[in-house]
């Protein structure tokens, strides 16, 4: 006559238990959350892996484009100061008599700054660093003029900036790496969520002047809009 009365509205008989419902979900782990720990280990080992790992490779591709160019900017410096100072001690070779075999960069440095090897003695002579005097004659050099001797400083010089810039890579590498490492933790961190990464700024690292004139480190900041 008045129809069925709902179960929620049903009177319940003394004694009679209630029924637990439960109106919250219970939390379910999240399968999508990555370990920082791995993530800042793979950025350390290669740039940019600990992003793809967590999930932010948009910005991860960065740090690995960047490495790739640091190590070829390395290649770059490392070989072109190789052929610079063969250059150097080919042409001291020629018109100085200079014999390299067994000598260290010092040895390049004394015949650049002196014309010959007695000159070189007669100022370590009067310095009192008789320690440092070539005694033997594998040490012998005389150049034909003080303009080749010059002409040879030159290239030496050159050949030792080469160096010094492939070092200026080797930082910038490292610090790309520890960037890149910070950005995969904080990515790692976030795997999961819902927060977008998007207008987040971003850092990298990089040699000041290019292949072309490597004169130190920089540290660039951008942002994704």
């Amino acid at each position: 006559m008045f129809g069925q009365v709902p179960e929620e509205l049903r009177l319940k008989a003394p004694g009679e238990r209630q029924p637990l419902h439960w109106s919250a979900q219970q939390p379910q782990p999240n399968d999508d959350s990555k370990s920082a720990t791995v993530a800042v280990l793979l950025s350390l080992v290669l740039p940019g892996a600990g992003e793809w790992y967590a999930g932010n490779f948009e910005t991860g591709k960065y740090f690995l484009l960047a490495d790739g160019a640091l190590w070829l900017s390395y290649g770059a410096f490392q070989l072109r100061g190789d052929w610079l100072r063969e250059d150097a001690r080919s042409f001291a070779q020629r018109h100085a008599g200079a014999d390299f075999s067994g000598k260290d960069n010092e040895f390049d440095v004394n015949i650049g700054n002196f014309l010959s090897m007695d000159e070189f003695n007669q100022a370590r002579l009067r310095a009192r660093e008789y320690d440092a005097m070539y005694l033997s004659a594998d040490f012998n050099w005389r150049w034909e003029s003080n303009a080749k001797r010059v002409q040879f400083r030159e290239l030496r010089i050159a050949s030792d900036e080469m160096y010094e810039n492939a070092s200026f890579v080797v930082g910038a590498l490292v610090i790309n790496r520890i960037i890149s490492a910070f950005s995969a933790g904080r990515a790692a961190a976030r795997s999961g969520s819902q927060e977008t990464y998007k207008g987040m700024w971003q850092m990298g690292a990089g040699v000041q002047g290019g292949v072309q004139d490597a004169h130190g480190l920089e540290i660039r900041f951008s942002k994704e809009f």
